[in-house]
This record gives structure tokens, C-alpha cells and sequence, in this order.
């Protein structure tokens, strides 16, 4: 005989799916009818938790949308104003902002495609520069 039932077999029973050997230990072991008792007390509390949040649910949505806060929106003519201040405030910016970085990147880049297009015109890598020093070239 079975000494206790698992979880998995007492799961099956609560879902009329048991074994001839698991309904025989249930009728007489009363831990495992206790057990079963417990699980499906548990069961319906769960039953009764989700069909309640559901119902409160439901309700939320049927009464419909809450009241949104009214929206206050600016006069165009606020808006306008504002454009034109961040307009302004950006063409200053553009005359008082330096550029000399402009002209420092394009002198890098001159001299980092220099370097670039030595290393890419050699005959051979830089470690085999001595071992063709040595071979005759005819």
C-alpha cells in the first residue's frame, strides 16, 4: 500500500482522474483525507477570490470611464510666443557657440586617412618588413 499520496496524486483525485489504488488509499488513510480536505478548501477560497475580482472588474468596466482632469491648453497666441522665444534662443546659441571644433576634426581626419593609406599601400605587413630586406628583388 501507498504511504502517502504526492501532490500530483492528490491533484488527479481532485480532478476525478485517480488510480483504483489511489481512491482505495484515500478511503483509508485519514492524513491523505485530511489533506485532500485542505486542498480543496484552498481550491474554493481561490474559486471565490478570482470570481470576485472578476465581478469587481466587470463593475469597473461597465460604469465606464472616470472623469479625466479637464485639459487646460495655452491661447495660441501663448504658443506662438513660445515658439518664437526658442527660436530666438537657438539662433543666439548658433552665433555664440564656438565652432572651432569643426575645423580641428577635419585636420584629424586628413591626417588619420594619411596614416590609414600608408598602412594599406605596403607590399608586405610591418613584422615581415625585415624578411624582405633579405630576399633579392629582381
Amino acid at each position: 500500500m501507498i504511504s502517502h499520496l504526492s501532490e500530483e496524486q492528490l491533484s488527479e483525485y481532485v480532478l476525478g482522474q485517480p488510480s483504483p489504488l489511489i481512491e482505495r488509499h484515500i478511503q483509508g488513510c485519514p492524513a491523505c483525507r485530511a489533506e485532500l480536505t485542505n486542498f480543496r478548501q484552498a481550491l474554493g477560497e481561490f474559486r471565490v477570490a478570482v470570481h470576485a475580482w472578476s465581478q469587481d472588474q466587470a463593475k469597473q468596466v461597465l460604469a465606464g470611464p472616470t472623469a479625466l482632469p479637464e485639459r487646460r491648453s495655452w491661447p495660441a497666441s501663448h504658443q506662438l510666443a513660445w515658439a518664437l522665444v526658442i527660436a530666438v534662443v537657438c539662433v543666439i546659441a548658433s552665433f555664440v557657440i564656438p565652432r572651432h571644433g569643426v575645423e580641428s576634426a577635419a585636420g584629424s581626419d586628413a591626417v588619420l586617412l594619411n596614416q590609414v593609406d600608408a598602412q594599406v599601400s605596403r607590399t608586405a605587413p610591418s613584422s615581415m618588413e625585415p624578411l624582405m630586406k633579405l630576399v633579392v628583388q629582381e
